[in-house]
């Protein structure tokens, strides 16, 4: 069953002009001539036979209507958990408005798409009792994205010159840690792995336990995290008790920074 918002690659087994019908895992779609690259820039038209990675924009049209675009693909995965995720655990009014593009100059990397609209429909604050969606310009710096970029940087720096094993994945060459995340209580940080060339919808979320040198990683997206969390469907070590000190009611409520942290 083909479902919104998720990738499969396809192969082209029909061209028209109006565009080229695919299919997948037993499945017929069809990529409008608009949503393939070709109409935007000079790659090369589709024919049959070609094999390329699409989003579904609609399942429930016959056939399926598929993307190609990369727009379209990063948007869709901003979309697949963050959407569940709303509907588990209700967002505020409101959110927040952030220039992107400076918070992105200043850490000299782009974010993901889920990221940012977390961000755009929560704001910063607190899922599930414990777990802190770290924000960019919260007024108070424990809990700013930037703040924390900065100062955890240092912090694992003089870790790692102190003879504290560096978790495997950062041996790569040029490949940092940007956190996200925090665990209240546990002091838990959950960072981005950055790597050279990977795409930011693709980086994996690697967590560093607040008291101990461990380190988990899930190659999954910050957003697919917080909905496993909050979910009770975490294989994390660290929130699968959560049950034991969160309230029932609890787990699937976000309390905003605006709230948490006034007066």
């Amino acid at each position: 069953m083909l479902a919104d918002h998720q990738e499969y690659e396809v192969v082209v087994t029909a061209v028209a002009p109006a565009g080229a019908a695919v299919h997948t895992d037993g499945h017929d779609g069809f990529i409008d001539q608009a949503k393939h690259p070709s109409w935007w820039s000079d790659t090369p038209h589709p024919v049959v036979g070609d094999r390329m990675r699409a989003v579904v924009l609609d399942s429930s049209r016959t056939p399926a209507r598929f993307s190609a675009l990369p727009g379209d693909i990063r948007i869709a995965r901003s979309l697949r958990h963050t959407e569940p995720l709303s509907r588990l655990c209700p967002p505020p009014d409101g959110g927040r408005t952030v220039k992107w593009a400076a918070v992105e100059a200043e850490l000299g990397i782009a974010l993901p798409a889920d990221y940012k609209r977390l961000v755009q429909r929560y704001g910063g604050g607190v899922f599930a009792g414990v777990l802190w969606l770290l924000e960019p310009g919260c007024p108070n710096p424990m809990y700013d994205m930037l703040a924390q970029t900065a100062e955890r940087e240092e912090i694992l720096a003089e870790l790692w010159e102190a003879g504290e094993d560096k978790p495997s994945e950062l041996h790569e060459g040029n490949t940092r840690l940007v956190p996200w995340g925090y665990a209240e209580g546990g002091g838990h940080y959950l960072y981005w792995l950055v790597r050279p060339g990977v795409e930011p919808e693709e980086w994996t979320v690697i967590l560093n336990e607040g008291r101990g040198p461990l380190w988990e990683t899930y190659p999954m997206s910050c957003s697919q995290f917080l909905l496993e969390v909050v979910a009770a469907t975490t294989t994390s070590f660290y929130f699968t008790d959560l049950d034991d000190i969160v309230a029932p009611g609890d787990r699937t409520r976000f309390e905003p920074n605006a709230r948490l942290l006034s007066g």
